[in-house]
């Protein structure tokens, strides 16, 4: 290959570790980190010529450190070709971050290890997701576990293959030892009375589960005849992925009073899988739903509505000087200070980060200036709390953050949150959510733009 063919591939290979979207080191066989893209140096808060005066060992929280050197170890040993481990990095600000690594090692003409090639991959709002999760779950049980004497509770996943959770429910109605669902989930469907059987069985063969309602008959485990009042949900994650179902099945033999409760159980289950469980205004599966309908109802030749897509400014430096817990604070505030603003008619729901959109319903382009005008006249201060001190009061990453001081004395820190927003009024050619969403999105970062030009003239 000539110098010219050569420079090119140097150049690709510039760009690609440069520009990647996940973070990547070299590193010595020793642990020390020879070079870093943009992507790890940022995820982990340090510049790029400070990380690679570092080993791995020293950004890397200290209960995970025996894990990596046994796994790297074994790769130069050759006993394996790659690893992958989810690891908790430290950032330069102190906090932990959580990561996927995945190693492999380079080696010399000689065949003796040159460098390994280190992909760091950003988990951190997973793992967070899942430890929120853990929480519902335990506060879950605590709730279904007054219902135990005669509602059987269970979790499972769409498939019905694998149990997460069964309250003892099961074994005071079915007089049966739980475990045997955790060997077959369906095993329960063996003591459904032998007239109620089959259309039983017709419902929990359609996989994945879905919603279902059912009243049948069983036979415990003393051949007493007990009525069962079954019913289950899908829940879903934030992109409208099915990740769990949950069952219900109450003995209404002689405890009808206990359907009531279990109702309201379920209608909170369902609440919580409509709405985002940080601000809870509604998720961005559940407004996609309300904005298809609403299409639908206009495509009748209804009054339009308009959709506004906001999205916040510079939301990055609230994270950056006064952390994740004091970011969440905000976009709670934000939503707050929104929902007082809004008509009852009107819907609103956050997208995802800092992104929210808001339904105006029946609402023109002169109804959506009186709305704006209404939210020009709203102050969007936000107070983060006392525990953001002095400290940040230094800082001047973020030029909208204040710190006040109260008659005590102690200091409370916050922002003034600023967005930019753009609107779309219903068209024939909006014929779905997504297009209606997009409209409206181009429209904001337009309005965006134009702001941008006038600033810098």
């Amino acid at each position: 290959m000539d110098n010219a063919g050569l420079m090119r591939e140097k150049d690709i290979f510039e760009k690609t570790f440069e520009q990647c979207g996940v973070g990547l080191a070299h590193v010595s066989p020793h642990g020390d980190l020879i070079r870093v893209n943009s992507k790890l140096s940022g995820f982990l808060g340090y510049e790029s010529a400070t990380l690679v005066k570092m080993s791995f060992q020293s950004i890397t929280e200290a209960s995970h450190v025996q894990e990596d050197l046994y796994l790297l170890h074994q790769v130069l040993r050759g006993e394996i070709d790659t690893y992958s481990i989810e690891k908790k990095y430290i950032h330069a600000k102190g906090h932990h971050v959580w990561a996927k690594l995945t190693v492999s090692l380079v080696r010399d003409e000689n065949g003796e290890p040159d460098y390994f090639i280190s992909v760091v991959e950003d988990i951190d709002d997973k793992k967070r997701i899942e430890s929120e999760l853990y929480k519902a779950e335990a506060l879950f049980s605590k709730i279904v576990a007054a219902f135990s004497a005669h509602s059987f509770v269970w979790v499972a996943n769409p498939e019905l293959t694998r149990i997460h959770y069964i309250n003892e429910g099961y074994r005071n109605i079915y007089g049966r030892d739980e475990y045997e669902l955790h060997a077959k989930p369906d095993a329960f469907l063996s003591y459904v009375h032998e007239d109620d059987r089959l259309f039983v069985e017709k419902v929990y063969k359609a996989k994945p589960l879905e919603s279902w309602d059912l009243q049948y008959r069983i036979k415990n485990s003393s051949g007493e005849i007990k009525y069962i009042h079954d019913r289950g949900m899908p829940l879903f994650d934030e992109n409208g992925q099915q990740i769990l179902v949950v069952g219900t099945a109450d003995d209404v033999s002689h405890e009808k009073e206990q359907q009531q409760a279990l109702l309201e159980a379920i209608s909170k289950l369902e609440y919580l899988s409509k709405t985002d469980p940080l601000t809870g205004i509604s998720n961005r599966r559940e407004v996609f739903i309300q904005l298809d309908r609403e299409i639908q109802r206009m495509n009748r030749g209804q009054k339009p509505s308009t959709l506004v897509f906001i999205d916040l400014n510079d939301f990055k430096s609230i994270n950056d000087t006064f952390g994740h817990k004091a970011g969440d604070r905000a976009l709670v505030g934000f939503s707050d200070i929104m929902k007082n603003t809004l008509r009852e008619t009107d819907r609103f729901a956050r997208l995802g980060g800092d992104e929210f959109v808001v339904l105006l319903f029946g609402s023109d382009d002169a109804d959506a200036e009186v709305f704006f005008e209404r939210l020009a006249e709203t102050s969007f201060d936000i107070e983060f709390g006392r525990e953001f001190d002095s400290e940040l009061a230094d800082s001047d990453a973020n030029q909208d953050s204040r710190v006040n001081s109260g008659s005590d004395g102690i200091t409370t820190t916050g922002t003034s949150l600023s967005f930019s927003l753009g609107w779309h009024t219903w068209d024939a050619n909006i014929v779905t959510a997504q297009n209606w969403v997009d409209a409206a999105d181009e429209a904001m970062y337009k309005q965006k733009r134009q702001h941008k030009r006038h600033a810098d003239v």
